[in-house]
């Protein structure tokens, strides 16, 4: 690790989201990844002492319809740090051209065009990172400009809405189940016949489906409030707001998951169905996380140097991971040693890191 003030000649205090955007491209790289260098350990390990060991650590790394693990607190880290870049940008935009709605309309073109990206790249399972991403930051445009509290008022009411569409619609057994219905698997609602691309929009239920944003966009929006704490003079009071959100906002993610007998039945706590604990407990996480990277750069000036130039870069990075992994899948190997695995994934790391830092050494910055 080396100094952040002189690695990077501005204000240490931000140094800590350019980290924070970089240690979410690295989680989700392990992620994607572990499919392919850590699942094939597992069949060698059979039997010996680690095996156990090691079926909990790929347990956390990977996606599961119920429960939340490391796997799953990754991609609302990358939505929460976009919400705090849309704000720098807002502040930095408005100031420069004095024209709102020209920079609003500059905001919706990137987000459409990450969507247009994410039809690429997802075809089959549209609902995944980047498509979460476009259509919350279109969600957010109108609020990105308010107080802190309108927005956090906003972030409560999406998650609600979906909620009660959740709860009250056959979308939460579509949501649930991967079908409008339990008795008949052929049904589909009148309005989502009616939508152009309706069977390309509902084949996978994952991330809360078409409107999963309104719940993915209360991470953003929390990821906006939190820049202006961090932003702020006064980083005593940025440590104590934030942790008392995330003590808030997961005690209510866990006050919610529970049956309220006579009232409501226990919420699945789940990233499959994006019901009201998962985002409430991962805007939480997001927010704690925040704070031991403003802890560890911003007050303790020291970055993790990788993560350096990777922040520069997220998109390209990401987009090209994906890509890779995806045409990578069909030579995946049945059997792997424990260092051959390691090895390989710490590779599969260096080799994106290395690119990221020949890319910022020539000035290529790949922004939407």
């Amino acid at each position: 690790m080396i100094n952040a003030k002189a690695e990077t000649g501005t204000a240490g205090r931000l140094v800590s989201i350019d980290q924070l955007r970089a240690y979410a491209i690295f989680g989700m790289v392990i992620v994607n990844a572990k499919a392919f260098f850590l699942d094939p350990v597992q069949s060698t390990l059979a039997g010996s002492p680690f095996a156990e060991y090691f079926g909990l650590l790929l347990h956390q790394l990977s996606h599961h319809d119920a429960g939340f693990t490391y796997a799953d607190s990754i991609a609302p880290l990358f939505v929460f740090v976009v919400g705090m870049a849309m704000r720098l940008s807002w502040l930095k935009r408005t100031a420069r051209a004095h024209d709102p709605w020209a920079v609003r309309r500059s905001m919706a073109k990137r987000f459409s065009l990450l969507v247009l990206i994410a039809f690429a790249i997802y075809p089959g399972w549209l609902w995944d990172a980047l498509m979460d991403i476009g259509l919350a930051g279109l969600l957010a445009i109108m609020l990105i400009d308010k107080r802190p509290g309108v927005r956090a008022a906003a972030a409560f009411a999406f998650v609600a809405a979906f909620q009660c569409i959740h709860t009250f619609t056959s979308y939460g057994t579509w949501s649930s189940f991967g079908r409008f219905s339990m008795d008949d698997s052929g049904y589909k609602p009148v309005l989502v016949r009616l939508l152009p691309l309706h069977e390309e929009l509902f084949r996978a239920n994952l991330n809360g489906g078409p409107l999963g944003p309104l719940s993915w966009v209360m991470m953003l929006l929390f990821g906006a409030n939190a820049y202006d704490l961090l932003a702020g003079e006064s980083r005593r009071k940025f440590v104590r707001t934030c942790l008392l959100w995330v003590f808030g906002l997961c005690s209510l993610a866990l006050l919610l998951q529970l049956e309220w007998p006579g009232v409501k039945e226990a919420w699945p706590f789940s990233a499959r169905t994006m019901t009201a604990p998962f985002p409430l407990w991962a805007t939480g996480l997001c927010m704690f996380q925040l704070v031991g990277f403003h802890l560890l750069c911003d007050r303790l000036g020291v970055i993790i140097p990788t993560f350096a130039a990777v922040a520069l870069n997220p998109l390209a990075i990401y987009i090209a991971q994906h890509l890779i992994l995806d045409v990578a899948g069909g030579f995946k190997p049945e059997r792997l040693r424990l260092a051959e695995g390691v090895a390989g994934l710490a590779l599969f790391w260096i080799l994106f890191a290395s690119a990221a830092w020949f890319m910022r050494k020539k000035e290529i910055y790949i922004k939407l």
